[in-house]
């Protein structure tokens, strides 16, 4: 009997053990996953913190931008989610040397927004651990952000490092307009004054038309100052745009993500800036220098100069967002007016191209090692990823940027106090409008907007969209090609951009083009191609 007692008693007592044990597991587990869910955070709804807390933020600021801190984009996120930040926006200008300072002195920001971040960036800094890994915070706490990317696989792939990591998110716009941003126009007036021509459809078309511009005083002001031809120099580079909207003429398209100037044929990676379709660009646009067609300031004017000669009626082509850009434009429908050129054709090319802008900016939007509320900053970024958050980021505030017209939300409007510029006062709400931020831009809410000029802009973007064709897509190269490909291209494009001046300038003889090329095998050219070859037939093969 007492055999079996003491049988008995041992029996119990372990089950008591296993009880417990099971117990104390079971709430260590629960304490593991409430330490694994921050205090003072809640992983869904408004607001994202239930105590204020402040985060430096560091981003590129655009000259006609008003100070961040007083933006209404801001002040209504911080209200929503009650994350206030304090910030450091340095002119775009000089932002990627203040960032690379940044990172080399380990003097972070806790966010980066607007922040440029190109695929080296990305590499690099994630690999030291500057710049954190996000795709587990997207996973858990950015699910708009994450059905975008299950909706379009090209996003993902597009953000994902190497090294399988996602260190930055990306802008995404379905704008039909914002990947034809820059378009091709005619004067009105000039082209009214000759009788209203036929709008050139070939190169040679154009020539005569640019001649005509030059001889028979379209401006009617007896003087011989047209500038038949003028167009921005962007960032110093006065090509660029002729390159994306009259090379394709000849057959090149311009590769504008990786800005590598390579083109992708056959799955076959080329350098344009070799091929015979791109000399016969050079010497058309030398053809337009000698015939006094061209602007001769276009490798040296600023924008504002550009609008200046436009606004006195002095250009009769020139490439821009709109017309009211460069020409003096009364009124607002007055924009259809000025004739849209559309890809033109040559002797060596007879299908219409266009190089689109590409819809996916990288590198907007990171979060660093010094952070202490990654999660809650992930809950903040995604909502730029809702139709909500797109009107907050685009216009500002309903009801005092902009509102609905009518109750089935079927059209929306603008609001703009009186005297003041549409395009001021959003630069006084928003950095969406000079700076690239992460969002979602949504084509069915922009065609929604009850407003002339975008209507035009948005029918002409349409228009042109059917001749777009990517030059190459959107390409991570790995650490190692990234670093050994910005060596090379460093000076390959400053080689190439004094070349062009030169060949356009008549300063170097096409003679000379094959000592040009064979300068640019010296350069390493063929090894720089091949990096991105490799890159694409990574990107191939994951699709």
């Amino acid at each position: 009997m007492k055999k079996k007692m003491l049988v008995l008693v041992v029996a119990v007592s372990m089950m008591m053990s296993m009880i417990a044990a099971c117990s104390t597991k079971e709430s260590e587990e629960n304490n593991s996953e409430n330490a694994a869910v921050p205090q003072n955070f809640n992983a869904t709804g408004f607001p994202v913190v239930n105590e204020k807390v402040t985060l430096k933020l560091m981003g590129a600021k655009a000259a006609n931008q008003g100070p961040w801190d007083q933006m209404m984009f801001f002040e209504e996120m911080e209200r929503l989610t009650n994350i206030h930040f304090e910030f450091d926006t340095p002119d775009n200008k000089v932002f990627q040397e203040k960032k690379n300072l940044t990172f080399a002195s380990d003097n972070l920001p806790d966010v980066f927004f607007a922040g440029s971040l190109t695929t080296f960036d990305q590499i690099n800094y994630g690999k030291q651990g500057l710049l954190i890994p996000l795709e587990d915070l997207i996973d858990q706490y950015a699910p708009n952000f994450k059905a975008l990317m299950d909706k379009n696989p090209a996003i993902r792939r597009a953000i994902t490092a190497p090294d399988g990591h996602i260190y930055a998110l990306p802008q995404v716009s379905d704008i039909i307009r914002d990947m034809m941003f820059f378009r091709t126009y005619l004067n009105a007036e000039w082209m009214e004054a000759l009788g209203n021509p036929q709008v050139a459809q070939t190169t040679d078309e154009l020539l005569e038309l640019l001649k005509r511009f030059r001889d028979e005083d379209p401006n009617k002001n007896g003087k011989q100052d047209e500038l038949p031809l003028s167009f921005l120099n962007v960032k110093n580079d006065s090509l660029n745009i002729p390159r994306t909207y009259i090379m394709p003429a000849f057959g090149v398209l311009e590769d504008r993500p990786n800005q590598s100037r390579l083109q992708v044929s056959g799955d076959k990676v080329s350098a344009v800036f070799m091929s015979e379709g791109y000399k016969e660009f050079l010497k058309y646009m030398k053809t337009l220098h000698d015939e006094k067609l061209l602007d001769p300031e276009i490798f040296t004017h600023t924008d504002q100069q550009l609008k200046a000669k436009g606004q006195e009626g002095l250009i009769g082509m020139t490439m821009h967002a709109a017309p009211f850009s460069v020409f003096k434009v009364e009124k607002p429908e007055d924009n259809e007016k000025y004739p849209l050129v559309m890809p033109l054709t040559s002797a060596m090319n007879s299908e219409k191209l266009f190089t689109p802008r590409p819809n996916i900016t990288i590198g907007t939007f990171a979060i660093t090692k010094n952070n202490p509320h990654p999660e809650a900053t992930m809950r903040w970024v995604d909502y730029l990823y809702t139709t909500e958050g797109f009107m907050l980021g685009n216009q500002g505030i309903e009801g005092e940027a902009w509102k609905w017209k009518d109750d089935n939300k079927n059209e929306w409007e603008r609001i703009t106090p009186e005297g003041m510029n549409k395009e001021e006062f959003r630069a006084q709400n928003t950095p969406d409008i000079g700076s690239t931020i992460p969002l979602l831009k949504s084509m069915e809410l922009n065609y929604k907007q009850n407003d002339l000029v975008n209507n035009i802009l948005n029918k002409q973007a349409d228009e042109l969209s059917q001749y777009a064709k990517e030059a190459m897509p959107l390409l991570f190269l790995s650490e190692e090609e990234e670093s050994r490909a910005n060596i090379l291209k460093n000076d390959l494009m400053n080689y190439i951009a004094q070349m062009e001046a030169k060949f356009v300038l008549g300063k170097e003889s096409f003679d000379n083009w094959d000592a040009y090329v064979s300068t640019l095998k010296k350069m390493n050219v063929d090894e720089y191609v091949e990096i991105y070859q490799k890159a694409y037939d990574r990107w191939i093969a994951t699709n």
